[in-house]
């Protein structure tokens, strides 16, 4: 009994662990096959260090197509937006940064606002989207804290309608550093939305231990 009682508490630290961190970056996104940035199983950013960062606006950009479903744009994301802060000393500081990461967290945030420009519907919606993901992605690496991206991912939910995966991301863009009020609801409307077995019912089992 004393050993079962060890291998439970062990489990138990072992999953809480698991979500720790900041969760728009620290926790990789269940995409399958799907084709993204380079990935890796052995880092535990699930990023490939030998990656060549000089082509990372290019391919994230080329990454995002109107066929992209919205959980592969998410891991797409978090992978540029690591790749991107690469230089960063510290995780959650403003210290060490490599001016050649400013440089290019601003092309790739220009380019995804250049989006915007003219787009409506489905593809203002996407836009929307990739920009204010990307801006809550790039805030949990502490590098820019102004940044803010929920009031876009709530107008692209209104254009892509009652879509699971809008409503997981919005959850975990509200659930640090500031618990926001509406983190109860998104969370809860993607999970009555979400398909039994479905990709995004596997990503919130992985991200918020739902059954």
């Amino acid at each position: 009994m004393f050993l079962l009682a060890r291998l439970l508490l062990a489990l138990v630290a072992f999953a809480a662990a698991a979500r720790a961190g900041t969760p728009l970056i620290c926790h990789p996104y269940a995409i399958g096959a799907a084709a993204s940035l380079p990935g890796s199983d052995g880092d535990w950013k699930g990023v490939n260090p030998a990656y060549d960062r000089t082509k990372l606006v290019g391919d994230t950009l080329a990454l995002l197509t109107p066929e992209t479903p919205l959980l592969v744009r998410m891991e797409t994301l978090r992978r540029a937006a690591i790749y991107a802060t690469a230089g960063l000393r510290g995780w959650g500081t403003r210290q060490g940064i490599d001016p050649a990461d400013k440089v290019q967290i601003a092309q790739l945030t220009a380019q995804l606002e250049a989006r915007l420009a003219g787009a409506s519907g489905r593809a203002r919606g996407l836009a929307l989207f990739d920009a204010g993901f990307l801006a809550e992605t790039i805030r949990h690496t502490g590098i820019d804290g102004g940044a803010e991206g929920y009031a876009r991912l709530l107008e692209a939910r209104d254009l892509l309608g009652a879509d699971p995966a809008v409503d997981f991301a919005l959850a975990l863009a509200s659930s640090w550093p500031r618990n926001h009020a509406d983190r109860a609801l998104h969370l809860s409307r993607a999970r009555a939305a979400a398909a039994p077995d479905s990709p995004v019912a596997r990503n919130l089992l992985t991200h918020f231990g739902d059954s």
